[in-house]
């Protein structure tokens, strides 16, 4: 097991930066949670189900292309920036930041170039849809512009920031997009999928600016940079690409897969139940986005039963919370599809209950993932990942052709539910910790002190 150096006592005031982060992810998340779900429910409306189902195989493989031109860095960056606050070196911080900023822009640019050239025929020959193919150089301007989308916010979360980086991330993102929708639909005007692309790109770019605006502020009373930290970066970055690579894969595959093998109609009715189920996910994703760098100054300082007291309360909590929005989505599946998107899109109903049962209990399993890569542990994290992609989408293609939706849901399900399980045990084998949360009733009130006096315990 890596052993981290202890050069410093944790930063000062943590607890209240922990209730304070609490409170911006949760806001942050009640905002990007409807104004998302609206996003799509506008689309469903202003698009056909084919131009959506297009779209949607569109986002997936900018979203998989954005985050290879990352490198690691969106979680490497929380990491490093994290560390360095945490030994006092706020120079270093910054010149992780620059480093991490300079590499994906080159990265994603590279990706860009290469789209321009290969894109029309992948969209031809490997998804069989003129629309796609269309879309290259719009497919090729959203990378780079997703990549720095998803990179800058977790820069303010290195520094504790989740502020900023609640403002900065989907919630801005999504509430952008679904204004600009609502001005469309309501002045009446006809719309493309064309049209729809070039929305996102320009009130992404818009965003990026002001974002970056903001971050040159966090950065500036932290002087002049240290030395270059590319390579120190590198080393934490790579392993962790192969895991994120990895995972987004997985859990993308299942739109491209259905794209390639199924009509654009069935990849809508799929991803409608899909956006559904995903809710599922918000409480971890909440937890997950407080917690990160606290778990990366425990594991600096040895605290590993603090540790394991932070990981367990939160996978407790956001297991309950997941639990109640698991019975309303089973219950009420066809009239929340049939409400939302449109009667046609209730073909979707069994995908969404399938997919809950899955979101569910990755909810439930907390943040073990998260903790093998902000401990040390990136490298068995990674192979974990590429094990569990490659299982999922081989599984995923032979289910797609022989079952359709329902046989790509399952095996995604399954998947989710197989990586949670080996991360889980490689935490307790590499940290001696477990992540489980605790599900007796009469120790829920004890966790939630636990965590409080836990908060207080790191000023």
């Amino acid at each position: 097991m890596l052993e981290p150096v202890q050069t410093s006592p944790a930063p000062a005031h943590l607890s209240r930066r922990l209730t304070s982060g609490v409170g911006w992810a949760t806001g942050g998340r009640l905002v990007a949670l409807p104004t998302g779900l609206a996003v799509n429910v506008l689309l469903a409306r202003l698009l056909s189900p084919s131009d959506l189902g297009a779209y949607f195989v569109i986002l997936s493989l900018v979203t998989l292309l954005a985050l290879a031109s990352e490198l690691g860095l969106n979680q490497a960056i929380v990491r490093g920036v994290a560390e360095a606050m945490a030994r006092r070196q706020p120079g270093e911080a910054v010149a992780v930041v620059r480093s991490a900023l300079g590499l994906t822009a080159a990265a994603s640019g590279a990706t860009a170039v290469i789209l321009l050239v290969f894109g029309h025929a992948i969209g031809h020959h490997v998804f069989g849809s003129t629309a796609i193919a269309g879309a290259t150089i719009w497919i090729a301007l959203l990378v780079p512009v997703t990549a720095f989308r998803l990179l800058v916010p977790e820069a303010f979360r290195g520094f504790g920031d989740i502020k900023w980086a609640t403002i900065t991330g989907d919630a801005a993102t999504n509430v952008a997009l679904v204004l600009g929708l609502a001005v469309v639909m309501a002045g009446g005007w006809a719309t493309s999928l064309t049209d729809v692309l070039l929305l996102s790109i320009a009130l992404s770019a818009v965003l990026l600016v002001l974002t970056h605006l903001r971050l040159r502020r966090t950065l500036t009373p932290f002087g002049v940079p240290a030395a270059s930290a590319t390579r120190r970066l590198l080393r934490i970055s790579l392993p962790l690409l192969a895991t994120n690579l990895s995972w987004t894969l997985m859990v993308q595959i299942d739109t491209l897969v259905l794209g390639a093998f199924r009509s654009e109609r069935d990849v809508a009715y799929y991803v409608a139940g899909s956006r559904l189920a995903a809710l599922l996910v918000v409480p971890l994703m909440i937890g997950n986005s407080v917690i990160a760098p606290l778990i990366t100054e425990l594991w600096t300082d040895h605290r590993m039963r603090d540790l394991e007291r932070l990981v367990r309360g939160t996978s407790t909590l956001t297991g309950l919370a997941s639990g109640l929005g698991f019975i309303g989505l089973v219950a009420l599946a066809p009239q929340l599809l049939e409400t939302l998107f449109g009667s046609s899109y209730q073909q979707g109903a069994t995908v969404l209950v399938v997919l809950a049962v899955g979101s569910f209990l990755n909810s439930v399993s907390g943040a073990c993932g998260l903790t093998l890569m902000m401990a040390g542990e990136q490298v068995a994290a990674m192979l974990i990942t590429i094990f569990v992609t490659i299982v999922t989408v081989a599984a995923s293609i032979v289910a797609a052709d022989a079952f359709g939706a329902i046989g790509v849901a399952s095996v995604m399900a399954a998947g989710v539910t197989l990586q949670n399980v080996l991360n889980i045990t490689v935490v307790r084998l590499r940290l001696g910790i477990w992540t489980y949360p605790d599900f007796e009733l009469r120790r829920v009130g004890e966790l939630i002190t636990q965590l409080g006096r836990l908060a207080r315990s790191l000023r």
